[in-house]
């Protein structure tokens, strides 16, 4: 039986929507797997006594200290060691849990995740990527999304390799496909770090470690060009907060929009009905929702970090997503690659 650490003061949610989605993790999972809740007992225990986990694998660990999301990472990790976002990870690596989730400050996790866990063997940077809708099936990641601000070329291409076996193993992707977002596709285009970048991702592919079909630009993103799109820290998590951005901007400009032409009598509310709804369901693919969070890739270790905003759905996608990497032995695959 697998256990899954769960940082139950991780988010601007918890430990409310923790608890709850643990609790419902478990009782869908059956007796697969094991939570172990880590948080102030004072806030984490009424909140436990309101369900009924008699038949689930479920423990609770004390931790007196919070990372918050305001902490600066470093200073948080060295300072916190009795937080629940470190104690957890400690948990990995003495081989007490398989794997940590945690809804908290991102920056703090990844800090943590370097200084408890490690690297894996032959990792020059852990990184972090995102999901972003596709019209196409399958999926589509962004990396890095904010991790590694300031990238070197090598890191960049190894971001794609480590990404591709994650696709391949874990995502059941035969042919993982990678582009690199630049502003145009020609071969010399975009500032010297780039170039090489290139030139790199080129020679992994002569190597067979990816699959590069070269530059690629931002209005290829969401067409299914490429699988895996390749950028540094600052160029993602742009990306990926602009991308957040637009279901609510466009659903502000919406419903009042439809308000209008109900009470102008120029649409019925029923229609209006099946119209919110198609609205709706049209951004059903920016919700980060129905995949709860994502591993940094190169760590020692099942680190999941998930959004902020994380709510008991998320929390138990995330807890799944850790049983998933443990299971698929992405790291493994990672580790022998780079070796």
């Amino acid at each position: 039986m697998l256990t899954i650490a769960v940082d139950a003061m991780g988010g601007d949610n918890a430990p409310e929507c923790v608890v709850e989605g643990t609790v419902e993790t478990l009782r869908e999972s059956g007796n697969r797997l094991e939570v172990l809740l880590i948080g102030q007992e004072d806030k984490v225990r009424p909140l436990l006594d309101q369900h009924d986990t008699s038949s689930l694998n479920l423990r609770f660990m004390h931790a007196p200290e919070v990372v918050t999301m305001t902490d600066i990472p470093a200073i948080a990790v060295k300072t916190k060691q009795n937080s629940s976002l470190v104690r957890g990870l400690t948990l990995c690596r003495e081989k007490k849990a398989d794997g940590f989730v945690s809804a908290g400050n991102t920056g703090a996790l990844m800090a943590a995740s370097l200084f408890v866990l490690g690297r894996i063997p032959g990792v020059l940077r852990p990184t972090i990527y995102a999901y972003f809708p596709r019209l196409g099936p399958g999926l589509t990641n962004i990396v890095d999304v904010g991790a590694n601000v300031d990238c070197k070329p090598e890191n960049l291409v190894q971001f794609a390799e480590m990404l591709t076996i994650y696709q391949r193993d874990a995502a059941g992707m035969d042919k993982p496909v990678t582009g690199l977002l630049n502003i145009g596709e020609e071969e010399n285009k975009g500032p010297e770090y780039l170039k090489q970048t290139f030139n790199l991702l080129k020679e992994a592919d002569r190597k067979n470690r990816i699959n590069f079909i070269g530059n690629i630009e931002g209005n290829d993103i969401l067409l299914s060009k490429a699988s895996i799109i390749v950028c540094d820290g600052l160029v993602g998590n742009t990306l990926l907060k602009f991308g957040e951005s637009i279901p609510k901007f466009l659903g502000s400009i919406f419903k009042p929009s439809i308000e209008k032409l109900v009470k102008s009598g120029q649409l019925d509310p029923k229609s209006a009905e099946i119209t919110a709804q198609t609205f709706k369901a049209m951004f059903q693919p920016f919700d980060v929702e129905q995949f709860g969070g994502v591993p940094f890739l190169g760590v020692d270790g099942i680190s999941i970090v998930g959004h902020g905003r994380s709510s008991k759905t998320a929390i138990m996608n995330m807890i799944f997503m850790a049983e998933h990497m443990i299971e698929k032995k992405v790291n493994q695959h990672i580790a022998e690659a780079l070796a």
